[in-house]
């Protein structure tokens, strides 16, 4: 995640957005709190983030980071697939019609921004990634993504050079087994990873306006309370390391 890193990604949704529809951060947190549920239904909870915790916390000075990624590859098998215009579009639509019941503008502003002939999700995102060492088209890495963003923004670190490439891989091999115990997510990499990508450029979208409008205290405290409320994890109590996420 580059320099300008961030301030970059924003300037290019806001594009997507075409300014008028750009969101404002409560309607972010409404277009989040409706999906992210549904998204990440039994993968990730909080008796296994804790044991990825305690896995990361007896590893720290024990093992390189190359063997950490080689275990994590060798026990959870491939997460990667192959995205297509189509694919992603069948998101954007699957993503509006959870939407439409629960919270019509979200839906009116996430399809104005990335329906059909609109912009693709997937630029955005790849920009978040640069510098990470992560892999656009891979479920475990779109779910490393989606955390380091949420701690990202509760801590707001703009500076995208702030997370390098061994912290995100840590990250990764953390989320890894996640799927990994997961039958249905783990044969449905390609709709797992492309709605954790849209959720991220969506909810970092929901950060720059933040950032704009003077309400990122709100927004960090909204995005905190949504991960300790869903996950029962608490970001603000975490430190990312050379070895990903640990407790302060």
């Amino acid at each position: 995640m580059k320099c300008s890193s961030f301030l970059t990604v924003g300037a290019l949704l806001l594009t997507a957005l075409h300014l008028q529809a750009q969101p404002s951060p409560e309607l972010t947190m409404e277009i989040y709190n409706s999906n992210i549920q549904v998204i990440t239904s039994g993968i990730i909870n909080k008796s296994m983030l804790d044991k990825a915790m305690e896995r990361n916390g007896n590893a720290i000075g024990t093992r390189s980071k190359a063997s950490a990624n080689t275990r994590s590859t060798s026990t959870t098998g491939s997460t990667a697939y192959t995205s297509t215009p189509s694919l992603r579009q069948q998101t954007v639509q699957s993503y509006v019609s959870r939407l439409k019941s629960s919270d019509p503008g979200g839906a009116q502003v996430v399809n104005t921004a990335f329906g059909p002939g609109k912009y693709d999700y997937g630029q955005v995102y790849r920009t978040i990634l640069a510098g990470t060492g992560l892999r656009d088209n891979d479920a475990a890495d779109a779910l490393a993504a989606y955390m380091l963003m949420g701690y990202a923004i509760v801590h707001n670190i703009q500076d995208g050079r702030a997370i390098t490439v061994p912290m995100a891989r840590s990250v990764r091999a953390q989320v890894a087994p996640l799927l990994a115990v997961n039958t249905l997510a783990r044969n449905r990499a390609a709709q797992v990873g492309e709605e954790m990508k849209l959720q991220t450029v969506i909810v970092q979208g929901g950060w720059q306006s933040a950032l704009k409008q003077g309400k990122l205290p709100a927004y960090q405290q909204g995005i905190g309370n949504l991960f300790k409320t869903q996950y029962g994890l608490d970001l603000r109590a975490l430190k990312l390391t050379s070895q990903g996420f640990a407790q302060r």
